[in-house]
């Protein structure tokens, strides 16, 4: 498979987004850094009341933040399309790769991690390595965030993997995207909730989005992306 390291692949709104900060869409460099960015998808427990879950991920958010050095977003699902596992939560947080186990502060996040996960009926993961805009969890400015994890299946060739994350990344030249991140999970993360693939894109506004949504080139890949795929979940987020 090829692991391209364009970080974000940017539309036309997103490269005068980037222009009138001073530089080429695809060529700044300088105002990326290595980062890890963490996202888990999760749903709750059905037995917690409205109330539990919402303290329950209060807590979890008050606890991440001293961790999230880039930014850190925490949000409900905005789209009710049925999934064969609907999730109704994100949690996307960015720090220094160099956060560890010695690191109180990111051993405070795993414990928060931790008890989070124990209130969990199910999740989907993918944490990156690579580099990212300075607070780009924190997504300033942003409308909607759409996130899509992915694993291909077995059987899946590296062609069939390769031109469909090729076709994925092609959607990040349609005009109503502001900016789009795909990219392999690291390969030091492993669980069985770990994806293989995530991306990420951002729109000005929830019709910026049905847009994109709705657009052919984005239909189009549906049935090869279903053929080749073992896993798919997705959750989109007002920033």
């Amino acid at each position: 498979m090829r692991h391209r390291r364009d970080v974000l692949a940017l539309g036309a709104g997103a490269t005068a987004w980037w222009a009138a900060r001073g530089g080429d869409a695809l060529a700044q460099t300088s105002a990326l850094s290595p980062a890890r960015l963490e996202t888990r998808l999760f749903n709750l427990n059905d037995a917690l009341s409205p109330a539990a879950a919402a303290e329950i991920v209060g807590t979890f958010k008050e606890a991440a933040k001293d961790a999230a050095t880039g930014g850190l977003l925490v949000g409900r699902n905005l789209n009710d399309v049925p999934f064969a596992t609907r999730f109704e939560w994100i949690y996307m947080i960015q720090f220094a790769p160099t956060a560890g186990e010695a690191d109180a502060v990111f051993q405070r996040f795993e414990s928060a991690r931790a008890q989070l996960a124990s209130h969990c009926r199910n999740t989907a993961a993918c944490t990156l390595d690579c580099d990212l805009p300075p607070r780009f969890a924190a997504a300033p400015n942003v409308k909607v965030r759409h996130t899509v994890m992915f694993s291909f299946k077995a059987d899946a060739s590296p062609d069939d993997q390769a031109r469909n994350v090729d076709a994925i990344r092609n959607m990040g030249r349609l005009p109503m995207v502001r900016s789009y991140l795909v990219q392999p999970a690291s390969p030091t993360v492993s669980g069985p909730d770990q994806m293989q693939w995530q991306v990420i894109g951002d729109y000005d506004s929830l019709a910026d989005y049905q847009a994109y949504a709705s657009a052919p080139v984005h239909l189009q890949i549906g049935p090869d992306f279903k053929a080749h795929t073992s896993r798919v979940a997705f959750l989109d987020v007002f920033v």
